[in-house]
């Protein structure tokens, strides 16, 4: 899975693509394509330590996701929440939107179809907030 961040309005928006499931090589979880499952938790720990907790998770372009994705969601959906932030989803489709709904994620996090909702959903930015 690869995951490209970009800023709107005090957001940050981190744009994933690919399969968000465990493979294993030399005993690491890894995505369908050899990308290292757990780039999701240092991206987010890296934004939190940057003082960024005010982030999107856009899904569009995720085909699949796995027990073990959804794990990686809902842990840093907590320590996000843990900073005083949150982190909203955007766009699932698809088996990832199934499974969202299949474990009642939908009922733990907010699920947007549109990116200006989903920004403006944390309310205005607060100065000084990244």
């Amino acid at each position: 899975m690869s995951i490209t961040i970009r800023e709107r309005d005090g957001v940050r928006i981190l744009d994933m693509t690919g399969d968000f499931a465990v493979g294993h090589q030399i005993g690491q979880p890894l995505d369908l394509l050899g990308h290292r499952l757990e780039d999701l938790g240092v991206t987010i720990n890296d934004l939190l330590n940057a003082g960024v907790s005010r982030i999107v998770l856009n899904l569009q372009r995720v085909r699949f996701i796995d027990s073990a994705g959804l794990g990686q969601l809902i842990m840093c959906r907590k320590r996000t929440l843990a900073r005083g932030g949150d982190i909203k989803l955007l766009k699932p489709a698809g088996q990832v939107h199934q499974v969202l709904v299949m474990t009642l994620l939908t009922d733990v996090f907010e699920i947007f179809q549109d990116e200006a909702e989903a920004v403006a959903s944390f309310g205005p930015s607060r100065p000084g907030a990244r």
